[in-house]
């Protein structure tokens, strides 16, 4: 049981569940909300993308800052940085991946989705850990 409780400590296992719950949410509403928007404009992928986004950087935000990162500053610091790296993280993923995947090789949005999310996790961490939620040096 002590074994289970360490890996549990380990920051980069509570950053892979706070990605899968992120992840979950995100292709949840991203899978429910792009058939709903495909018969009314030709950006229904891209705004699905955008309203699961949404949602999930919230739920991913405050899970890492709280949970992973044990953050005690200010949040409103952290959520400018966190959302400056997310909105680039969401364009590469968004406007370059899934296009390229989905559009270019046809492959199925349920499974281009998870390859393109599986690409920004190590870059997405190494920036949450070295600069927005790392800690200052006393």
């Amino acid at each position: 049981m002590d074994k289970l409780k360490k890996l549990f400590e380990a920051r980069p296992v509570r950053y892979l569940i706070s990605s899968v719950i992120a992840f979950a949410a995100d292709y949840a509403v991203l899978l429910i909300l792009e058939p709903l928007f495909s018969g009314m404009t030709f950006l229904s992928m891209e705004l699905a993308a955008a309203i699961s986004f949404a949602i999930s950087s919230q739920i991913n935000f405050w899970i890492n800052r709280l949970w992973v990162f044990k953050s005690e500053k200010s949040p409103l610091p952290e959520l400018g940085g966190y959302y400056s790296l997310a909105l680039i993280s969401f364009s590469v993923k968004t406007f370059v991946l899934l296009e390229l995947f989905v559009r270019v090789f046809g492959l199925p949005l349920f499974i281009a989705k998870p390859i393109s999310e599986a690409m920004m996790f190590a870059f997405n961490y190494i920036v949450q850990k070295k600069i927005i939620f790392g800690r200052k040096k006393k």
